[in-house]
């Protein structure tokens, strides 16, 4: 949370091992719930570890990069980043400020022979993955359920590709039909809880 800090021990990094060629803004978490029972607290939280998390090196770096004329910089968004889903109002959110970030700071590094990567990879089969799962939101689930869990090797291993050959990432490839079916997803489970409401009420 302090700024000042991350670019101390960046430049106290560079002095020893050399200018960063690749920064891979990777650090983040996730929180689910439906909005209303979201703590104010939680949304705050969550931009200052997943946005501001990768501002901070980002901004501790670029200044050398340019002067370099060299340089990568990768974001670390999430599918969530790109289509907005049930229960992840505030994961979301943060995730989708890192494109915003990305590209508007790709138009301005661009002339300096510096390069920008976002990755939208989907869940993966971390610890963090593991504890979401604890309080996902039974919609939430469902449309998780949907994909596959990637392993972190392999999700490192693509993100690191992107990254050198320049692209936007394999990562940012979504078929637009998943955004009807979560839908359906969200629909089938409301109608759900509804029957269970009204047979409390008859019993």
């Amino acid at each position: 949370q302090d700024y000042n800090q991350v670019e101390n021990v960046i430049k106290q990094a560079q002095e020893k091992l050399g200018p960063v060629d690749m920064l891979v803004n990777c650090a983040g978490m996730a929180v689910s719930g439906k909005f209303e029972d979201l703590e104010v607290s939680t949304f705050e939280r969550l931009m200052s570890i997943n946005y501001l998390g990768s501002v901070y090196p980002s901004r501790a770096v670029i200044t050398t990069m340019k002067e370099r004329r060299v340089g990568r910089i990768v974001f670390v968004s999430s599918q969530a980043g790109q289509l907005g889903l049930f229960g992840f109002t505030a994961y979301s959110a943060s995730k989708f400020a890192i494109r915003g970030l990305a590209e508007a700071l790709q138009m301005e590094v661009k002339p300096y022979n510096v390069y920008i990567t976002v990755a939208y990879p989907p869940d993966t089969d971390t610890p963090g993955f593991a504890e979401e799962n604890r309080t996902k939101p039974l919609e939430t689930r469902l449309i998780s359920e949907t994909t596959s869990v990637c392993k972190p090797e392999q999700v490192a291993k693509q993100i690191v590709k992107d990254a050198i050959v320049v692209t936007m990432g394999l990562f940012r490839t979504i078929a637009l039909f998943y955004l009807g079916s979560f839908d359906s997803i969200v629909r089938r489970c409301m109608m759900q809880r509804e029957k269970s409401e009204n047979a409390d009420k008859t019993a």
